[in-house]
């Protein structure tokens, strides 16, 4: 590892997982949202990206957590409130920009206390209500992660739960809020029971040092192979919507290389913080793209024709919330220094 991500306070390997993710989402996004047409290349690298992104975010999660309750650092209540609460601004934002911008029936003042309430989530939104709900309860079970990963029984018990709500999708009362929890029909939320397992192994992954274990890697690639099995012999993919155990378990093998990229190019060049900018301000990226895809959709409509095109504009979006993150933050710093005290 270079000494420069040696001094760093930061786990950078994790930075640049999360680059990773998000490049990987806001590229997704722009083919959903301003592409026309699709064709089939772009949008099996759509579902590929599909496939890891909550999934990885939810291993990144449970990776941080992990690293911040190692620390020893016990932080009061209401600066681990924050997470949350930028959390639940970030959807707002998203929500009520996609309410506003994309939805062809116009918006109304009950449409938007519906995501104020967190019983409307609209598209590609939805799955920070879902981080919302987690983080929050993190606050107050976040120090407890890492004593159950590391007693292979209680890791083993709670992948499996988290499994076996996959193969039993909810369908009973459509009540408020339950959605964010467990899978239901008809419903195109992230609900966190299935995909707990990620947050586990995450937290798990934290401590250690390489990458993956050969036993690891043969067990990624049996569930990766599993989905991979199960799209030839039925010709689509398992169900995201409600998402089915094998499409949860699917982005495994991902996962283990999305790791061991990162830990690899930590190891070997001293990493550039403008590089991991995305990794560092996931939510800025996330809001930031959201809204100006949502912006130029209601404006232009499809402006992307080709991946080239569609990548292309990720990396100009990429770019411009990186030059407006850098200016905003240079600007705050100075009128801070210029304020009287």
């Amino acid at each position: 590892m270079s000494i420069r991500n040696v001094r760093t306070e930061r786990c950078v390997e994790l930075d640049v997982f999360k680059t990773f993710l998000v490049l990987g989402m806001v590229f997704a996004h722009v083919v959903q949202i301003v592409q026309a047409p699709i064709d089939g290349f772009t949008a099996g690298l759509s579902n590929v990206i599909n496939l890891v992104s909550f999934s990885g975010f939810l291993f990144a999660f449970g990776w941080g957590t992990a690293l911040s309750a190692r620390s020893g650092r016990v932080r009061p209540v209401w600066e681990r409130l924050q997470g949350p609460a930028k959390i639940l601004l970030a959807f707002y934002l998203s929500g009520i920009g996609a309410v506003i911008l994309t939805d062809g029936n116009g918006w109304s003042a009950a449409r938007i206390l519906g995501v104020v309430t967190l019983m409307d989530l609209p598209g590609h939104s939805e799955f920070l209500a879902s981080f919302f709900v987690l983080s929050l309860a993190m606050v107050w079970l976040g120090r407890g992660l890492g004593h159950v990963v590391r007693r292979p029984a209680c890791l083993m018990a709670c992948v499996a739960a988290s499994a076996a709500f996959g193969c039993l999708p909810f369908d009973g009362p459509d009540l408020p809020w339950l959605t964010i929890f467990v899978p239901a029909p008809d419903n195109t939320y992230f609900p966190l029971a299935p995909h707990a397992m990620w947050l586990f192994l995450g937290a798990f992954y934290a401590d250690r040092t390489e990458p993956f274990g050969g036993i690891d890697l043969c067990l990624a690639a049996s569930a990766t192979y599993a989905l991979l099995t199960v799209a030839s012999i039925t010709g689509s993919l398992p169900s995201r919507f409600p998402p089915s155990t094998v499409w949860v378990i699917g982005p495994a093998l991902f996962l283990l290389l999305y790791r061991a990229a990162s830990m690899a190019i930590v190891r070997r060049i001293a990493v550039p913080r403008l590089w991991t900018s995305p990794g560092r301000h996931v939510l800025i990226y996330l809001v930031a793209s959201n809204l100006s895809l949502f912006a130029v959709q209601n404006v232009w409509g499809p402006i992307a024709r080709s991946p080239w095109e569609a990548a292309a504009l990720t990396i100009v979006l990429m770019a411009a919330i990186t030059v407006l993150r850098a200016a905003l933050t240079r600007a705050t710093q100075a009128a801070f220094m210029l304020a009287p005290t």
